[in-house]
C-alpha cells in the first residue's frame, strides 16, 4: 500500500514465552490520514481500518470539511476489549486538526462516521471539554491521552445515526488491495449499508453476490497449485470461529459459472487464538485450516466441498486409523 511506513513494537504478554511484533502503517485518502496498528495481516480489521477511512473522507465531503482529519485504529486481537473510542481536536498554526482513536478487536465504520460528523459539527465544544486522562493498559503501563469524556462519547454513540451517515454508508467500498496480492481473479467484497457483500471478480468485471455478512473476521482466497494466480476456493471467517467455503467452477462465462456456498461450519475449542488461521488448499476443494493457541500443540483442521464436511482435528483422525492398521 502507497504511503506507508513501519513501526516495528515489541508486544510483551503476560505469558513470558510470547512476544510478538506490531505493524503501523499509514494510507491518505484527501484531508483524511489513517493510522492502523495490527499484529498480523491476515486479520481484516487492516482492512476495515482503510475501509473506513474512505468513508470518512466521504462525510467530510458531503460537509464541506476540508481540514485535516487523522485516524488512528489499533487493533485489539489479544483481548475481545470494550471498544475505547478517543475525539481530540488539535490547534496548530495552519489550523486545526481532528484526531479519532479506537482501539478495538472489531472496527465499526458507523460508529466512527457518528463520532467524526459529532467532531465536524462542533469542533469549538471538543477543544473545550477534551481533557487529558491517564489510564493503565494491560501491556504498556500508564498511558496518557487527550479526549472528550467517556461519558459524552458514548452519548454521542447511542443517538440515533443521522441521514447523512446513512447516505455515506450507501456507498460501495471494495476490499483495498495489498500490495503483495498477486491473484487476478477470486472472490472479493465490498462494504455498503453495513453489510459485507461477497462476489466473485474477474479481469472483465464482478458477478452477482454471493454471500452478505455482518462481519469479516478474515478473508483468505486460496489457489491450487500455488503458483496459480485466478483462485477458485474462498474462505471467509465471520467470527474467530465460524467460517463459510465458497468455491466455483473452470467455467470462464459468469452466467455459466456454478458456485458453492458451506454451511456456517465451527472450529471447536480455539480459545485464546490471538494468530489468524493459516489456510492452504490442498488438491481441488480441500482446505487445511490450521490452529495455533499457547502452550498447545498445533491442530490442523481438514475440510472438504465435495460432501460439505469439517474433520476438526486431522491428526487424531490419521491416529484413528494406524491404530486400526496395527
Amino acid at each position: 500500500m502507497k504511503g506507508c511506513f513501519v513501526l516495528i513494537l515489541l508486544l510483551c504478554v503476560m505469558k513470558p514465552v510470547w512476544g510478538h511484533s506490531d505493524l503501523i502503517m499509514t494510507n491518505k485518502y484527501g484531508n483524511v490520514e489513517v493510522w492502523y496498528q495490527f499484529g498480523f495481516n491476515r486479520h481484516e480489521e487492516r482492512f476495515k481500518a482503510l475501509i473506513i477511512g474512505q468513508l470518512v473522507e466521504m462525510l467530510s465531503r458531503e460537509m464541506d470539511y476540508k481540514q485535516p482529519i487523522i485516524l488512528s485504529f489499533k487493533h485489539s486481537y489479544v483481548d475481545d476489549i470494550v471498544p475505547r473510542y478517543k475525539l481530540q481536536c488539535r490547534r496548530g498554526s495552519t489550523g486545526d486538526t481532528l484526531l479519532f482513536n479506537l482501539e478495538a478487536k472489531t472496527y465499526n465504520a458507523t460508529k466512527t462516521l457518528q463520532l467524526i460528523e459529532y467532531g465536524i459539527k462542533n469542533k469549538e465544544s471538543v477543544f473545550r471539554e477534551q481533557r487529558d486522562t491517564t489510564f493503565e493498559t494491560r501491556y504498556w503501563g500508564p498511558h496518557t491521552e487527550t479526549s472528550l469524556g467517556r461519558a459524552k462519547i458514548d452519548k454521542v454513540l447511542n443517538r440515533k445515526v443521522s441521514f447523512l451517515v446513512n447516505k455515506v454508508l450507501a456507498n460501495k467500498i471494495y476490499r483495498p488491495k495489498d500490495d503483495h496480492d498477486k491473484i487476478s481473479e477470486g472472490f472479493m467484497y465490498y462494504y455498503q449499508n453495513n453489510k459485507y457483500h461477497i462476489f466473485y471478480k474477474k479481469w472483465d468485471g464482478c458477478g452477482r453476490v454471493l454471500l452478505e455478512l455482518d462481519n469479516i473476521y478474515q478473508f483468505g482466497q486460496l489457489v491450487y497449485p500455488a503458483f496459480v494466480l485466478s483462485s477458485r476456493c474462498g474462505v471467509i471467517f465471520d467470527t474467530d470461529s465460524t467460517f463459510y467455503v465458497l468455491t466455483r467452477d473452470n467455467m470462464s462465462k459468469e452466467e455459466d459459472a456454478r458456485y458453492f456456498i458451506s454451511k456456517r461450519h465451527t472450529v471447536t475449542g480455539v480459545k485464546d487464538v490471538h494468530e489468524p488461521f493459516h489456510l492452504v488448499e490442498i488438491g481441488e476443494r480441500n482446505v487445511i485450516i490450521g490452529v495455533r493457541q499457547f502452550f498447545k500443540p498445533e491442530r490442523n483442521l481438514l475440510y472438504r466441498a465435495k460432501d460439505d464436511y469439517l474433520i476438526q482435528n486431522l491428526d487424531t483422525f490419521v491416529d484413528k486409523f494406524k491404530e486400526v492398521d496395527k
